[in-house]
């Protein structure tokens, strides 16, 4: 009799290729974030990334941070007031005539900043 090779997993074992399942992971228990959130998340790490490897701009090209999903619009702005948009939690940054929801709180050159 040969010795077979059992595909059962334990819980906390990843999967035969070595990754973990998202159950693994816990993410099952976290909700979708809203698309403002994610594409907000999206920008700063571009910022960061920038930062990181030494490119400074004046001016930042991101993407607009509304809640439609299939928004992938550019917009432009100032670096320092794209740090004054982040310096409040609930502040979006979104292309002129994206601000579909949340209370325009200031405008720039083809761009709105919302507030939720």
């Amino acid at each position: 009799m040969g010795v077979g090779v059992s595909s059962v997993r334990t819980e906390r074992e990843p999967g035969l290729d070595g990754h973990y399942t998202t159950e693994d992971r816990g993410l099952e228990r976290q909700p979708p974030p809203a698309f403002d959130d994610l594409f907000r998340e999206v920008n700063d790490r571009i910022v960061e990334l920038g930062t990181r490897f030494g490119v400074r701009d004046e001016t930042l090209e991101l993407i607009c941070e509304c809640d439609d999903s299939a928004c992938t619009a550019h917009l432009s702005i100032p670096s320092t007031e794209y740090e004054q948009v982040r310096a409040a939690q609930r502040r979006h940054v979104v292309v002129a005539g994206h601000e579909h929801s949340g209370r325009v709180v200031g405008r720039g050159d083809g761009y709105v900043v919302v507030e939720d």
